[in-house]
């Protein structure tokens, strides 16, 4: 199943709120049927302008983002 993460990215200048980046990894392609005369879409085709990110990445692969990584916070009863 994809996984959806933030990689927050360092503010420049002018920048209202911090500037991100979607990652979308372990993501599979689907395959779907489109009715007559509608043009084919790729599925993240402008999500990045809907959600203020500077980028969307899609990849198939795994991908670990260090800052991200929370397991330092978990303990063994799991309740933090």
């Amino acid at each position: 199943m994809a996984r959806l993460q933030i990689l927050e990215l360092p503010e420049g200048v002018g920048d209202e709120r911090p500037p991100f980046v979607l990652v979308v990894d372990q993501y599979v392609p689907q395959r779907y049927v489109l009715s007559g005369g509608q043009e084919p879409r790729e599925p993240f085709e402008g999500v990045a302008e809907k959600i203020g990110a500077r980028a969307v990445l899609v990849v198939a692969e795994t991908v670990d983002i260090p800052a991200n990584d929370h397991t330092a916070y978990a303990t063994v009863d799991g309740r933090g």
